[in-house]
Parts: C-alpha cells; sequence; structure tokens
C-alpha cells in the first residue's frame, strides 16, 4: 500500500499549539501504520491457510474479496482520521495534503 499523504504542519504563530497538533498527527500516522501491518500480517496468515487447505478457486477468490474489502475500508478510516484532524487545526490552516515518502 501506498504511503498516505501527510499534512502540512501547522504554523499558527503559536508553538505549543502547533506542537500539539504535530504530535497528534504523529500518532495518528503511527497508529495508521499498525493497522495496515496488521491488516498485512492477517491476509498473509490467512493466505497460508488457504495454500495449506489446497482451496479450490472460488474460495481463493472469495478471500481475495474480503481482502479487498477490508483494506479498503481501512483506508477509509484513515481518510477519515485524516480529516478530521486536519479540521481541528487552528485557524482554519487546512492545506493540501502533501505525499511523504518516509512513513
Amino acid at each position: 500500500m501506498p504511503p498516505h499523504p501527510r499534512l502540512e504542519a501547522p504554523n499558527t504563530g503559536n508553538s505549543k499549539q502547533d506542537m500539539k497538533y504535530q504530535q497528534q498527527q504523529e500518532k495518528m500516522y503511527a497508529q495508521q501504520e499498525q493497522d495496515h501491518q496488521k491488516l498485512q500480517r492477517q491476509q498473509d496468515q490467512d493466505h497460508q491457510r488457504m495454500e495449506q487447505q489446497k482451496a479450490d478457486q472460488a474460495r481463493t477468490q472469495q478471500l481475495e474479496q474480503r481482502h479487498q474489502q477490508q483494506t479498503q475500508q481501512m483506508e477509509q478510516r484513515h481518510v477519515q482520521q485524516m480529516q478530521r484532524l486536519e479540521q481541528r487545526m487552528p485557524n482554519g490552516r487546512n492545506q493540501p495534503p502533501r505525499q511523504d515518502e518516509k512513513r
């Protein structure tokens, strides 16, 4: 999965407030990364079980569809989390997200 776009660091002129929002952003990004890793581990285990069971093509396809749905739902939650955090940023400093290669 590609990295999530990152919000610009707030710059309100109040360094304490800016630091608070930056910390909230970093906490959210760390949680989202954990979500990604957990889902990936779960999906990998599902694949291993299917291989061990020599699952037929229909069951394998159902599993893939379920994985795709789980991934989409997780990504939707992450987008909503980012939007909520962005809305809480002071002084309407909602800036467009930037792509940050570091996760």
